[in-house]
């Protein structure tokens, strides 16, 4: 697996970062075989509507040629990378599910799956 974690003063912080990396072993074990690579960024912004809030980003390459990319904004960081993460696992079983062989041969198509908060 290879991790990228990166945003503003937030990813320097410890525990945010501890949180994601056991986040991600957590996602990188429904993969034991295969290769994962793992982005996550996190910024601080300030939505008029909402006040300030921590949005967090997961972009994952899953094997074979599956990219997941999830946002989330929560009022705190572990709240936005927990929500993210299980997100990105929601998706992963859906990309599962879509990519079973069927009875008829198919050539193989990469599968983008997207989630959004609608509140941000």
């Amino acid at each position: 697996m290879r991790m990228k974690i990166g945003g503003d003063t937030l990813a320097l912080d410890v525990d945010i970062r501890r949180h994601i990396e056991t986040e991600a072993e957590t996602l990188a074990a429904r993969f034991p075989t295969g290769h994962l690579d793992i982005q996550v960024t996190i910024q601080e912004e300030f939505d008029p509507l909402h006040g300030h809030r921590v949005r967090c980003e997961l972009t994952t390459r899953l094997p074979p040629s599956c990219q997941i990319i999830v946002r989330e904004a929560r009022k705190t960081a572990a709240e936005a990378i927990t929500d993210v993460f299980i997100a990105a696992r929601r998706n992963v079983r859906r990309s599962r599910r879509h990519s079973l062989p069927s009875l008829v041969t198919t050539p193989a198509v990469a599968c983008v799956a997207h989630h959004t908060n609608a509140n941000y």
